[in-house]
């Protein structure tokens, strides 16, 4: 008998694909397609899938909600999730009652042996994602605790972007910038605490990881249409449920709002904790006010080094109050 899988993604183009693949493979038969997770656990309550192929990031109903409702609707068939990234949702995921957790680079054979094994009642994951899912599992939220190095970054006329383009354009252009951003919290070994917006709180057990983390994202949004501002500190942090709390967390957000679009600027004690690291340049900025916090605080520009030669001849910036 065959195994009926219903394949929920919001692009038409991953669906007709995955459908060819699947249609390929012996004992597997596409019995459906949804746009998004409300449509999925509509047609999973309607027909007959064994497996629902559910891809994370999805408008309106995503992923995980998604999961949630195909359970309900349907408390037989399994769920295997795909994505670009992978991140702290990883963990939500599972709670919402997924079945297998794959990236989307997964080889096409391994996805078809993925949907034989959740069908027959075995998870799947990926490695990345169960590493992200032991980490999640070893502590609150799987975050450092005590003296971390926080990361703020904030997409720059996000609001004149989305004028420019349109909603739709803009959403996926945003969506692109959060997978980015995503991928290079996970390879430095980060955590992502909170996305507001378009801003994130990032947090490393290292300043170096920090400072290694951002330079990534700068670097893959080079040429990008977006355009990054990132400020980072290092300090003492409080846990506050699933969130941080601190004066730590004040000074890193406000030294973000120093930063123009694609700088990254960093407090003076990351700086020195980050110490000699290669193709790594910081330059002095000066002291500034930082909005609510008393005293001037120095802050220190990253580059990486090969553009060290270009701000040699600059003249310091001139102290500039937070917005």
């Amino acid at each position: 008998m065959s195994i009926r899988v219903l394949i929920a993604d919001d692009h038409a183009v991953v669906r007709r694909g995955l459908r060819l693949f699947l249609e390929l493979q012996q004992g597997i038969e596409v019995v459906g397609e949804a746009a998004d997770g409300a449509e999925a656990a509509a047609r999973a309550a309607a027909g007959s899938a064994d497996v629902v192929l559910m891809d994370l990031e999805m408008p309106e109903v995503d992923g995980i909600e998604g999961t949630r409702l195909v359970r309900e609707a349907r408390p037989g068939a399994r769920v295997l999730l795909l994505s670009s990234f992978v991140d702290e949702r990883v963990l939500a995921a599972v709670r919402s009652g997924a079945d297998g957790y794959l990236t989307k680079d997964t080889p096409p054979d391994e996805l078809a042996a993925a949907i034989r094994a959740v069908a027959a009642g075995d998870p799947v994951f990926s490695a990345e994602p169960l590493r992200r899912l032991a980490r999640e599992l070893a502590g609150p939220g799987g975050r450092p605790e005590g003296t971390v190095t926080l990361v703020f970054t904030d997409i720059e006329g996000s609001t004149r972007v989305l004028e420019e383009l349109g909603e739709e354009a803009a959403r996926l252009l945003f969506r692109e910038h959060d997978r980015l951003v995503r991928a290079a919290v996970v390879e430095a070994g980060g955590s992502e605490v909170e996305q507001e917006g378009d801003a994130f709180m990032l947090a490393f057990s290292g300043a170096r990881r920090a400072v290694g983390c951002a330079l990534a994202i700068q670097r893959a949004l080079a040429g990008h249409r977006l355009s990054v501002r990132i400020g980072m500190h290092t300090g003492e942090v409080t846990s506050d449920g699933d969130r941080y709390f601190g004066r730590t967390v004040f000074v890193a957000s406000r030294i973000s709002t120093l930063a123009r679009g694609g700088e990254t600027l960093a407090s003076e004690v990351t700086r020195l904790l980050a110490g000699d690291l290669p193709d790594v340049r910081f330059a002095d900025r000066g002291e500034h006010e930082l909005r609510g916090l008393a005293g001037l605080h120095r802050v220190w520009e990253v580059t990486r080094a090969e553009r060290g030669a270009a701000f040699a001849e600059e003249e310091t910036w001139t102290t500039r109050s937070a917005s």
